[in-house]
């Protein structure tokens, strides 16, 4: 899952828009954006971010310089590597690392560039209302992560789509369709369900897409198709 072979699986799969979100960091999604230049791909900088109650969260923006501004909120509120004071200490730290950090960062020509030390793949000390407010402030859009899946989607961990936040559209994994989520959780309401392919290795890029009708590839025209707005609207394949 390197920036040049992202681009061309999502251009070999006929997509317009791709959204890069990694768990709780976008340090990788400028590489994609600089590798997709001149290939009509219109990338999205994102994160996949897991709120205080384990909830994974896809929050999507424009430029990177505003996912980059989620991020800090986020790796501030991320648990710390242990202390390293002595031996046996540098050992323990080093333990953890391998198991929660790690990440490699590349960059648009898939060179490595470094590793990122934050701990990942653990959840932030920011609720789902919080990642909402900060995500929406600074002109993003969040939509809940495949919302059946156990553990870390919405209505498996609340058992329900809340009235709040404002939530316009939730994802659903590729376990379920949409008639069957609205059969299954009749608390999505009116709300757009949109289906990706959510994908970890390349032969994945394409395989479930949502269609949206759009004058332009952003993330206000996004919004409008969620809400159904002005003719902008979501279509499931």
């Amino acid at each position: 899952m390197i920036p040049t072979l992202i681009v061309a699986a999502a251009v070999q799969a006929k997509l317009d828009i791709i959204a890069i979100a990694d768990h709780n960091s976008c340090e990788n999604a400028a590489s994609v954006i600089e590798a997709a230049a001149g290939s009509g791909i219109r990338v999205l900088p994102g994160m996949e971010v897991q709120s205080l109650e384990g909830v994974h969260l896809l929050c999507l923006f424009d430029t990177i310089e505003q996912a980059e501004t989620l991020q800090q909120a986020v790796y501030a509120t991320l648990p710390g590597l242990p202390a390293q004071s002595n031996e046996a200490e540098k050992k323990a730290a080093s333990e953890v690392e391998k198991e929660f950090a790690g990440q490699i960062i590349v960059d648009a020509n898939d060179e490595f560039a470094g590793y990122c030390r934050q701990l990942l793949s653990l959840p932030t000390s920011l609720d789902i209302d919080e990642i909402w407010e900060r995500t929406d402030s600074i002109g993003g859009i969040l939509i809940p992560s495949h919302i059946d899946r156990k553990s870390t989607g919405l209505c498996d961990v609340l058992g329900m789509v809340p009235d709040t936040p404002e939530l316009t559209a939730v994802e659903v994994s590729r376990n379920i369709d949409p008639a069957q989520a609205l059969e299954r959780y009749p608390s999505i309401g009116n709300r757009s369900i949109i289906c990706n392919s959510d994908a970890h290795w390349l032969s994945a890029i394409g395989e479930r897409r949502t269609t949206f009708f759009l004058e332009h590839r952003n993330i206000a025209e996004l919004k409008m198709a969620c809400r159904g707005a002005d003719g902008r609207r979501v279509e499931r394949a």
